[in-house]
């Protein structure tokens, strides 16, 4: 068996290594072995390993190392002496999973009630993927609807940050599906032409070209904006700021700008930057995390397009799936097979 794993915070690429892991000894209580498929390079692992601000508190690293990764794919390979055979979760059952701490093995040990059951018509390549970003989009898409003032939520306009990243493109979806008209800003020509594609009925902005400003102002056509959904920071954040309503509000999920942000224009217009973080997702009612589930099972069934791979590496190539989770126009995810 293999792992990756890191005993220092730092640049991912120097401080992370691959090393053997010994076999899992008795299982606890309520836990099961799962033979770990497929994993996904999320760029909020990486912030992790670097102890960057945007993670938030830094990590703490046990004795003996500390793997990335929270979700991934895998089959059930045994189970602890209590779980009984009615239980949904067997031996020989395809699961996602999710949150875990440190996922990136060629084994993990998992608390059952943390396992889904995969339908068939799910590949892997999917599944490992289908939780963290879709989680992530609709917190934030239900931060959005609650900032809205109560006489206007109808015929809602949006502005979208990041809206080819893949929480961007979930969160698109998630929004056309309750009637909002989200416009769509993304960083590169190659971003672009792939989203337009992909939406060819959406305005798609490119924020690098001069005047794009302007093609905001354009697509929406004197319609007030009270949210816009931001992944990006930085720089971009103030800019995309200048074009909300007064007291409106920017829902940040992301800062894959990676640079620190001017907000000296928000206070003059009473406006508000609300953070949106997976780890709060836990703290959510039963009944609401639940639907979130349903609805990453029910994406991952009807839309499969919008979970696409980038590439998938095995675990001793995790230096490439490193680079190229960090290139600039990237598009998919970044997946590592054990």
């Amino acid at each position: 068996m293999q792992r990756i794993v890191h005993t220092n915070h730092g640049e991912p690429a120097e401080v992370l290594r691959l090393e053997a892991l010994s076999d899992a000894g008795p299982l606890m209580s309520g836990t099961a072995l799962v033979r770990v498929s497929a994993i996904p390079v999320h760029p909020g692992d990486l912030l992790g390993v670097s102890a960057s601000p945007a993670f938030g508190a830094p990590p703490r690293i046990p004795a003996g190392g500390r793997m990335p990764g929270v979700e991934g794919v895998g089959v059930v390979e045994a189970l602890a002496a209590d779980i009984g055979q009615s239980t949904r979760i067997q031996v020989g059952t395809r699961v996602a999973f999710f949150a875990l701490n440190g996922a990136w093995s060629t084994r993990v040990v998992a608390p059952v009630q943390l396992l889904i059951t995969v339908p068939d018509e799910v590949s892997d390549e999917v599944a490992a993927q289908m939780l963290v970003n879709t989680l992530t989009a609709r917190l934030a898409m239900r931060a959005g609807h609650n900032a809205l003032p109560e006489d206007k939520r109808e015929d809602v306009t949006v502005i979208q940050t990041a809206a080819n990243s893949a929480v961007g493109k979930l969160l698109t979806q998630l929004l056309i599906e309750v009637g909002v008209h989200p416009i769509l800003l993304v960083g590169s020509d190659a971003s672009a032409e792939a989203l337009r594609a992909a939406r060819p009925n959406l305005p798609v902005i490119v924020t690098e070209h001069p005047g794009w400003k302007d093609k905001v102002r354009d697509a929406l056509a004197n319609r007030s904006v009270y949210v816009a959904f931001d992944g990006v920071g930085g720089a971009l954040l103030p800019d995309v700021a200048d074009f909300l309503a007064s007291g409106g509000t920017i829902i940040s999920y992301g800062s894959l700008g990676g640079a620190v942000t001017d907000i000296r224009s928000i206070a003059p217009r009473a406006l508000t930057i609300k953070g949106v973080s997976l780890f709060s997702w836990q703290y959510e009612p039963a009944t609401v995390r639940s639907a979130d589930l349903a609805k990453a099972l029910e994406l991952a069934r009807n839309f499969p397009n919008l979970f696409p791979v980038a590439q998938r590496y095995q675990a001793g190539e995790y230096l490439r799936a490193l680079e190229h989770t960090g290139r600039r126009g990237k598009t998919g995810m970044v997946l590592l097979a054990f």
